[in-house]
């Protein structure tokens, strides 16, 4: 519900940071005009993040940086979270103004049965927001009643489960990142070695045995689990860049689209791919556990 006093509603949005100088401000000034609180969770930045941070009244945390689901459930258990409900935001998404009405409006009403809200995330990549491809937009659950949702611990598309009913607001949340190409390179390289830890982790454990899920934000999940692994290493890639660019429509975003899934399914599938097998072959030659060989490559001391 909205607050009595004013415009504000009844949640505290957690914000995971580092070195999100470029970003930090324009995410809290799209949420602080209808957030009751804002939590700042920072990995130790070492540029301005936490200067722009405090011109506004935030909570700051900082805590060493492992993964989101982990540096957000390490929030989740130390927070004394006041507000009923909980909105989980990155530095370098916003929300639009469209996105802010309607769940003013949403809160205007009684939601006392509702466990959750999920919006659509639109990904704005070289000046162009995608609108077609299956992943952009897609459907991600970011609102929840506190004590009513969790994180899954993952390393990679990590997600907020929640029980009970959870509603979708048709509009959009948008991930714009302002750092150039080159730093978005490098940061999908961090990303493709986590995704194979994932990918390994998921298997190992033998989570194979998953349902259709009857939330419509974890149904891409569901099908990478049980339809993309299972074709061939290295050429799954291209069957996804297949997929996205001509099954799901991804052309009709112009040249920022082909770019955009050529880059997300060919290249960093591929990187993935790469980076599952060395994990693999490093685990058979050492005689090693995944969990010893996380430790060791790449100083992990929990999985």
């Amino acid at each position: 519900m909205l607050d009595k006093n004013n415009n504000l509603i009844n949640i505290t949005a957690i914000i995971l940071t580092y070195n999100e100088e470029k970003h930090l401000e324009r995410c809290i000034l799209s949420i602080k005009d209808i957030t009751k609180k804002i939590i700042i969770v920072d990995s130790f930045s070492t540029d301005e993040t936490l200067n722009i941070a405090k011109k506004y009244k935030v909570e700051i945390l900082q805590n060493k940086f492992i993964n989101q689901s982990k540096q957000l459930n390490w929030a989740l258990d130390r927070l004394t979270i006041s507000t009923d409900w909980i909105l989980r935001i990155d530095a370098d998404e916003y929300f639009s103004n469209k996105l802010k009405e309607k769940i003013s409006e949403k809160f205007k009403t009684d939601q006392k049965n509702l466990s959750g809200f999920s919006v659509n995330r639109k990904i704005k990549f070289f000046g162009k927001i995608l609108n077609f491809g299956g992943l952009s937009p897609h459907k991600t659950l970011r609102i929840w009643k506190k004590n009513k949702g969790m994180c899954h611990d993952a390393w990679m598309d990590e997600q907020i489960s929640v029980e009970g009913e959870v509603q979708h607001i048709n509009e959009c949340l948008v991930d714009h990142n302002l750092n150039k190409l080159s730093w978005w390179l490098n940061k999908h390289k961090s990303y493709a070695v986590r995704e194979a830890i994932n990918y390994l982790l998921t298997k190992d454990n033998s989570k194979k045995n998953y349902k259709i899920p009857d939330d419509a934000t974890k149904i891409s999940k569901y099908y990478k689990i049980k339809v993309y692994y299972q074709f061939p290493i290295f050429l799954r890639p291209c069957f996804l860049f297949f997929y996205y660019y001509f099954l799901k429509l991804g052309f009709l975003s112009g040249w920022q689209g082909f770019v955009f899934y050529f880059l997300q399914a060919i290249w960093f599938r591929s990187l993935v791919d790469f980076n599952i097998l060395k994990l693999k072959r490093f685990m058979k030659k050492e005689k090693i556990t995944l969990k010893d060989t996380i430790k060791i490559k790449y100083g992990y001391n929990e999985i």
